[in-house]
This record gives C-alpha cells, structure tokens and sequence, in this order.
C-alpha cells in the first residue's frame, strides 16, 4: 500500500512540477474585483489568484478556455459577458491594462492547463 501512495505522490508532483510559473502581476483592484465576484457567482470555490491552489486552472478556464463543445461553456459565458459588464465600471487604465496582457495569459493558459 505504501508502493502505491509512493506512486501516486510521485505522479503528482511530475504533473505538478511540469506546469511553468504563472509570472504575471495581479490584476489592478477593479478588475480583480470583478473576476473575483463574477467568478464566485458561477463557482464557489473560483480563485485566479493563488497560482499554487488547486482550483487556479479551473478558474483561468472561465476566462481562456474557448472550446464551444464543451459541457462548461454556456457557464463560462456567463462569466465572460458578466465579467465584461463588471469592468465597463473599471477605470480605463485597469481596462487597458488587462487587455494588453490577455493574450500573453490565454497562451500561458494553453500551454498549461493539461498539465493538470
């Protein structure tokens, strides 16, 4: 049983381990306002702030993942068009701000989110 605990630990942190750094400065406070409530709206446990938590990826996934087969993306829709709302209400410079590092993240993202 130790074997298979042993094994197990293992292949965690291999997956673990294979994930690079999120590098990335944290969002101004409006729009990191609005990510944290919106996303919390549609999933309790929604943290894009703690690169190292266990649900990180899960809720990047609301705001970079695209795939329209999933089963997630009506949720996921929900979260975007809200979360847009929201930050119409944010000033221009935190706008501005998280539209020029959008795409550096959604490839972070990409490259990232099977590792888990």
């Amino acid at each position: 049983m130790k074997f298979v605990t042993a094994i197990i630990a293992a292949a965690i942190a291999a997956v673990t381990s294979a994930q690079s750094t999120w590098d990335f400065p944290a969002e101004s406070p409006c729009v990191a306002a609005c990510t944290a409530a919106v996303g919390k709206s549609v999933f309790p446990l929604y943290d894009d702030v703690n690169s190292e938590g266990p649900f990180f990826l899960a809720s990047l996934s609301f705001i970079y993942d695209t795939d329209i087969s999933s089963s997630l993306y009506p949720i996921r829709e929900v979260f975007r068009n809200g979360n847009d709302i929201c930050m119409l209400g944010c000033p221009e410079t935190e706008q501005e701000a998280y539209r020029e590092s959008y795409f550096q993240k959604f490839v972070w993202y990409h490259n990232n989110k099977s590792s888990v």
